[in-house]
């Protein structure tokens, strides 16, 4: 069966193997006529630029770049780049090419991380500690930064004063301290005198609506307060830091000046001052039932009183101070105020310290007795140092010894009976009187130091008058002791309806004098103190004109209190309310609003 199917089949598989052998040889010839061509010399390559559509290339498109040394991150080769590119040009040799850079000066952050490398133009050298000062190297020059920026003004060394930089460079122009600290006073001086409109805001909240900030209405206007049951708040009601500083009770026909005025959820508020001191704030009322407008200024007095003080203390040859203070208002100014030696001034808080404890029970003015020794005579004002030692006196006796002869000795009796200046001090630092210091007793040595200031002076003698050094009735009763006083000075030239009482003070330079004055249009003190005068004569009679200076310009000012103010629509502070529809509509319309509050 095989044989037959092989002899069936003979001619078809001869005729396969022949095709399988001439395939087989095909192949050989194409491996053969590939490697042979293969010897053939390289074309040259197509011009840079050029696209090559040679078809024996075997590349339609063939590279487009430039002939440039690749200096990307793919060429890993170890040679140094800069001697291939010279290998590659012939205009250029070894030596003439810069030397290698180092691997981080194309770094970013070069010039943040090492600002002090020599390879920036503008290198730190030294950075100071305060206000961001640094000096830099640029090129050949030392020059002050600040802020990153060149420097131009007054820059503090530590030794060598102020110098003056411009653009960084030291000018040759500097002043030594002394200099600088004096310019800086004088800066102070006239800023202080530079008046500044300053803005104040307030955040306002109502409940249940957005909060706001609220920007306040500059006003300048004086009332006359009336109402004695309504509060005074530190801030307008809603705002982060109100509450209540105190009631109206005893403000009572006190002058106040109307600052600003603010719209509130609650209505509207005003700010205002007593003279240049702060109240707080209270609510406006149109209706003139808690106030009414006036025409006096508490401030215009203290201003007019400031400027006629210093006007007449030019043609005072002497060390001088004045303090004025309006009783009524508690209203202080002061010019050349400083630390006096107080002669017999000193006596008057030795005098209080006297009462205090007669209001304690701790001394009766005639029941309690002192005794006199040698010892206790010093010369001076007075006359009991004539008295024999052992002479008894009551503590009432020795005060009206020193109101009438402002007796040294008596007051010395006085000092220690009440317990000197470890007794005293306390209770005069308690008044506010914190320039005022007794130690010792007169003609008391080394061991004695006395001290006070006109301010202190006029406030304790305005503190009497109101009765709030101990009260009624020992204040009223010590100022009866201050009557008999024998030298006038500020008294001298004040006639017609003022009542005034004083104490003076007289020492080897000083002439000092502190009164109370009481006029048909209010009470004032007023307290003068001199020293090294240039001729002691004139100083008594200089010290009275301004008395009588003050005295005038204090009645005049103070008269316009009882003129009534008819027309309202010159106030600022009156005129109908807003209503509170008026008042939400403002507050939503002001494009001062911060922020809003969440809602649940």
């Amino acid at each position: 069966m095989n044989k037959e199917w092989f002899k069936a089949n003979a001619w078809r598989l001869g005729l396969a193997g022949g095709l399988l052998l001439l395939f087989i040889i095909t192949l050989y010839f194409i491996g053969h006529s590939s490697l042979s061509g293969s010897k053939s010399p390289v074309k040259d390559p197509a011009p840079l630029g050029q696209i090559n559509l040679m078809s024996n290339d075997g590349k339609l498109v063939a590279s487009v770049r430039e002939e440039k040394t690749n200096v990307g991150i793919a060429n890993r080769s170890q040679e140094p780049l800069m001697d291939k590119v010279a290998a590659e040009d012939d205009s250029q040799t070894r030596k003439n090419l810069p030397d290698p850079l180092p691997w981080f000066y194309f770094s970013p952050q070069v010039a943040l991380d090492s600002p002090k490398s020599l390879l920036n133009r503008e290198r730190l050298v030294e950075r100071m500690s305060l206000n961001d000062f640094a000096y830099y190297q640029v090129k050949d020059q030392m020059l002050l930064y600040q802020g990153g920026k060149p420097f131009t003004g007054f820059y503090n060394t530590d030794f060598d004063g102020w110098h003056y930089y411009k653009e960084g460079v030291q000018e040759a122009y500097r002043l030594s301290s002394v200099d600088s600290q004096r310019l800086m006073q004088e800066r102070k001086i006239m800023a202080d005198l530079t008046p500044l409109i300053r803005r104040n805001y307030f955040f306002v909240k109502a409940p249940g609506a957005n909060a706001y900030l609220m920007d306040s209405k500059r006003v300048s206007d004086q009332i006359l307060y009336k109402n004695t049951q309504q509060v005074i708040l530190s801030a307008p009601p809603g705002a982060h830091n109100s509450y209540i500083l105190a009631t109206t009770e005893n403000f009572y026909d006190i002058p106040m000046e109307v600052v600003e005025e603010v719209q509130t959820y609650r209505g509207t508020w005003l700010h205002v001052y007593i003279g240049y001191d702060e109240l707080g704030w209270i609510a406006k009322d149109t209706t003139r039932t808690d106030y009414v407008p006036t025409y006096y200024s508490e401030r215009e007095l203290l201003d007019e009183i400031e400027y006629a003080v210093m006007d007449e203390l030019q043609y005072v040859d002497a060390r001088i101070g004045v303090s004025f203070i309006n009783n009524e208002t508690m209203s202080q100014i002061s010019v050349q105020d400083q630390s006096f030696f107080p002669a017999s001034t000193q006596k008057i808080y030795v005098l209080g310290e006297l009462y205090h404890q007669y209001k304690k029970g701790i001394l009766d003015p005639y029941e309690s007795y002192v005794t006199l020794y040698d010892e206790d005579k010093v010369p001076g004002a007075g006359i009991i140092q004539s008295y024999p030692a052992g002479s008894t006196f009551a503590v009432d006796e020795l005060v009206d010894l020193v109101g009438i002869y402002s007796d040294n000795t008596a007051a010395n009796l006085l000092i220690d009976t009440v317990g000197g200046g470890d007794t005293i001090n306390p209770h005069m630092q308690n008044l506010g009187l914190v320039g005022t210091s007794l130690y010792g007793k007169y003609y008391g040595g080394e061991n004695t130091y006395f001290a006070t200031t006109p301010s202190d002076a006029a406030k304790y003698f305005a503190l009497l008058y109101n009765n709030r050094v101990n009260g009624e009735p020992w204040d009223e009763q010590l100022i009866e002791k201050f009557y008999l006083n024998s030298h006038t000075f500020l008294r001298t030239l004040i006639g017609g309806d003022t009542r005034s009482w004083n104490k003076s003070g007289l020492g080897s330079t000083e002439q000092n004098d502190v009164a109370t004055f009481v006029t048909p249009y209010g009470s004032y003190s007023l307290a003068i103190y001199t020293a090294e005068p240039a001729n002691r004569d004139y100083v008594a009679q200089q010290i009275g004109e301004i008395s009588l200076r003050v005295h005038d310009i204090f009645n005049e000012l103070r008269s316009q209190l009882w003129i009534t103010v008819e027309d309202e629509s010159n106030s600022e502070y009156v005129g109908e309310e807003p209503s509170a529809e008026e008042v939400t509509d403002s507050l939503e319309d002001n494009e001062a609003t911060i922020f809003d509050e969440e809602t649940e």
